[in-house]
């Protein structure tokens, strides 16, 4: 089977979305939001043994007429699918099984070489065969006959691969290459992230970076493929992808592919016992790698896509280019967002999720003290990301369900990435070890001790998510592997929204101010605006009525820009994060003990797309 290189790259770690728009110089200060009346909707620990831990409360074991023989036909199915696709590649079988591999029946032996895969028509169509075998030895199980959380898992799984099979017919509307978290930026990065665990991990790496000028020249094939059809990017994105190209060109020796191996990988090789001499070996061959293979293919790809600029399709969205690309955006829509449901119910949901926010910047303004404005600025914080989670403690304590033991550790940002990197980071745990976790802290980063950047990250936010599926007994293996990313943010975004709102020790109406402000401009107006454009065929004019309402019309070209060039950047947070923000508002806790109960219950279903969360709520 194909080996999903998306699959590696999304969920080696987890990032907040706060500065990305920083990128492009503009970010509106509540003052721009407040000139018309909101409108109406139309420190780090030694590593230790793991202690046994208890598993977390789950929906009902057994539904009536629930069957011994196709409960084990279902996990037996779903342990299959997980070890095909974690043995698939040395790469994610090192992301996935870090201690126990004999725990879900894998032999080491049996893991495929590391790589990249292959970005080819023909492994296109082998990915969707694999995921229509899945679907169809699922559809030989009669869901009626199993238990609640295997019904869920059936449900996640079944809806993944149908998912999958969709984009059949539509391999050349992908766009690997985005000015913003495009896969020529993503392998560097995930490359310096590369934890070495053991010896056999630093072969594992060099094997990686020898495989990059290979995957590089698949993706200047799949371009001019792409050209041939009329389907390249438009000049102003590949503007911005030739400077991320130029980017990792231009570091030559000091390649962060160089540094962060030998500043990092190799000194954790030495821990482990490696040799000087073995050590000098790997430091040549990677070098060797970097300089005459990486980075020659990284200025060809340049050459390929600039030597393409004849062929850039219009500054216009898919509704504008053609009924194929159009079709393509609804279903792109719907993956990132983690749902099934039209274009248009998503809208529906956005703007009330908009509206919201909107209304809660003009109630903190008009509650909060007359100088909320000129505070904007002022950092939310406790003092340093120690104290953050510390306070975060007491505020799951009393709002969310408890958790099983787990540890976490503050790594710094390599140095050679903390100029470009996010606040903090999370790095996803391993299946058979989600004791320890690990948090990035950028320390070059203005906002690396927010409060909210910290809830995003660690708790409440991914590393509470992740630590409950994962000790979650029953939940389905291959639905955590194929977890949609609109369902993993809608848990982070709301996590921002509910601590901004029970930040009592802090000036509550700034906490507010602050977080509707910030989700409202770099999570909801994105989206929204990029539906506009691309599945109703809004143009630049009409971007900026729509922006006038909210007193934003300056702001058009750049939002119009993003629909564009990037139509899916925020979706995965918006779409998700509205879909929980409605299931919050209808199921309405107020007491401390039901906002623990609907957190349970929520978490419980384990990874899904959000309307069938929604129902399984009701």
């Amino acid at each position: 089977m194909k080996k999903l290189v998306s699959l590696l790259l999304a969920l080696l770690m987890l990032v907040p979305l706060t500065g990305c728009f920083g990128c492009f110089g503009f970010r509106p200060k509540p003052s721009d939001l407040i000139r018309t009346p909101a409108p109406t909707s139309g420190a780090s620990a030694a590593p230790t043994d793991i202690p046994e831990q208890t598993q977390a409360a789950a929906p009902t074991e057994y539904s009536e007429g629930a069957s011994e023989e196709a409960n084990a036909a279902f996990r037996e199915l779903d342990l299959e699918i997980f070890r095909v696709m974690v043995c698939s590649s040395a790469d994610n079988y090192h992301q996935y099984i870090v201690s126990d591999p004999a725990r879900f029946g894998i032999d080491p032996d049996d893991v495929g070489p590391a790589g990249w895969g292959e970005l080819t028509y023909e492994e296109h169509l082998n990915t969707v065969e694999f995921f229509r075998g899945v679907l169809e030895e699922l559809e030989g199980i009669d869901r009626s006959l199993l238990n609640d959380l295997n019904r869920v898992g059936y449900d996640a799984i079944k809806r993944a691969c149908e998912k999958q099979i969709a984009f059949e017919d539509y391999y050349y509307y992908d766009e690997p290459l985005e000015p913003i978290n495009g896969i020529q930026t993503m392998i560097p990065l995930s490359m310096a992230l590369f934890e070495i665990r053991s010896l056999e991990d630093v072969e594992t790496y060099v094997t990686l970076v020898e495989d990059i000028p290979r995957y590089i020249g698949q993706i200047g094939d799949f371009e001019r493929e792409k050209a041939e059809r009329g389907l390249f990017m438009c000049e102003t994105a590949l503007d911005q992808v030739i400077d991320t190209l130029d980017n990792v060109t231009n570091k030559g020796e000091e390649s962060i592919l160089i540094t962060a191996f030998e500043d990092e990988a190799l000194k954790k090789a030495q821990e482990l016992g490696m040799t000087r001499e073995e050590c000098t070996a790997f430091s040549e061959r990677n070098r060797k790698a970097v300089l005459e293979g990486v980075l020659p293919a990284y200025s060809q790809l340049r050459a390929t896509v600039s030597g393409l600029r004849s062929k850039c399709r219009a500054f216009e969205g898919a509704y504008a280019h053609s009924a194929d690309m159009l079709e393509y955006y609804k279903l792109r829509l719907k993956y990132e967002g983690a749902t099934d449901e039209d274009v248009g119910i998503i809208k529906e949901l956005l703007l009330n999720m908009g509206d919201d926010l909107y209304s809660d910047i003009y109630r903190a303004v008009n509650m909060g003290s007359s100088d909320i404005l000129d505070r904007y600025e002022d950092p939310v914080t406790f003092g340093s990301v120690e104290a953050n989670v510390e306070w975060l403690m007491g505020l799951i304590g009393e709002y969310y369900p408890d958790l099983p033991e787990y540890e976490l550790e503050y790594r710094p940002v390599p140095s050679d990435l903390a100029d470009d990197f996010s606040p903090a980071a999370y790095l996803v745990p391993a299946f058979d070890d989600c004791y320890h976790n690990v948090i990035l802290v950028n320390p070059k980063s203005e906002n690396s001790d927010d409060l909210f950047t910290i809830a995003h990250e660690t708790i409440p936010g991914h590393l509470f998510q992740y630590v409950f599926a994962r000790n979650t007994d029953g939940l389905s293996l291959t639905q955590q592997l194929l977890e949609p990313t609109g369902y993993a943010e809608a848990w982070t975004v709301f996590t921002e929204y509910f601590v901004a709102r029970h930040c009592d020790e802090k000036d509550k109406w700034l906490c507010m101010l602050k977080n509707s402000d910030d989700t409202f401009c770099n999570v909801f107006l994105p989206a929204y605006v990029s539906i506009l454009v691309n599945a109703e065929g809004c143009d630049l004019a009409g971007v900026r009525r729509f922006l006038k309402s909210y007193g934003m019309e300056s702001a058009a070209e750049i939002f119009y820009e993003y629909a564009v060039t990037m139509p899916y950047l925020t979706a995965s947070y918006a779409v998700g994060f509205a879909y929980l923000f409605g299931v919050y508002n209808a199921s309405a806790p107020f007491t401390p003990d039901q906002h623990r109960s609907f957190f349970e219950r929520y978490l419980s279903f384990g990874p899904c797309d959000m309307d069938v969360i929604r129902e399984y709520m009701r």
